[in-house]
């Protein structure tokens, strides 16, 4: 009994307690069998994905001659109050 883990997380605890009742298993039967099935997601996959399409879009605008906003930020306020027109 050396390799012991403890849940420290009542959450964690009590669902790993729900699903072992649910299931007939033990808690560490439930937490194996989720830790087996566990797959990280890909974050910086999606991440690549998400810069490129960003950069096909600025492309695509400066194709069009979209460079600049139509309307500048400034025109937004009022010159003399300093707050929004």
């Amino acid at each position: 009994m050396k390799d012991q883990v403890h849940i420290r997380n009542a959450e964690a605890a009590q669902l790993a307690r729900t699903l072992a009742r649910q299931s007939g298993k033990t808690i560490s039967e439930v937490v194996l069998d989720a830790l087996r099935q566990y797959r990280p997601r890909r974050r910086a996959q999606a991440t690549q994905k998400r810069i490129a399409k960003w950069r096909q879009l600025l492309r695509e605008d400066r194709k069009r001659g979209i460079m600049h906003p139509e309307t500048p930020i400034e025109a937004l306020y009022d010159k003399a109050t300093g707050l929004p027109v």
